[in-house]
């Protein structure tokens, strides 16, 4: 710490006491005295997308969608209708043979199987990549 100026010192305090300070926000000799700081190892810098231009972040980088979401939960939830929808119609088949209704039990069954069908288009379109064609 001795090798640390004094106002790198009141800097490192003031980071310390927000948590974060917006790399903007600071002056010309702040900042000579933010990469001091980072040299030695006492901060880190970190790069974030500024909120009011993330809409033209977003048209930029291609993405059509009026909402970014991640593709890890499009995924997930691909994954979850896959499998909720189906099995809800497979339970019914279930159901319906064990009261002795067969026809009926068919009937859910052949739904089972299309929605099955459906369910894994749907995810091959939408580029799923836990499931692969």
């Amino acid at each position: 710490m001795d090798e640390l100026s004094e106002r790198g010192r009141e800097l490192l305090r003031k980071i310390l006491s927000r948590g974060r300070i917006a790399y903007d926000s600071l002056s010309e000799d702040e900042r000579k005295v933010i990469d001091e700081l980072v040299r030695l190892g006492y901060v880190r810098l970190y790069v974030e997308p500024n909120s009011r231009r993330l809409g033209d972040a977003l048209k930029i980088i291609g993405s059509t969608g009026g909402f970014y979401v991640s593709l890890n939960y499009m995924n997930y939830l691909c994954l979850a209708l896959a499998l909720l929808i189906p099995s809800l119609f497979l339970y019914l088949s279930i159901r319906s043979f064990v009261m002795g209704y067969a026809a009926v039990g068919i009937f859910f069954l052949i739904i089972t199987l299309g929605l099955t069908y459906i369910s894994i288009l749907i995810i091959r379109r939408r580029n799923c990549r836990l499931i692969k064609p």
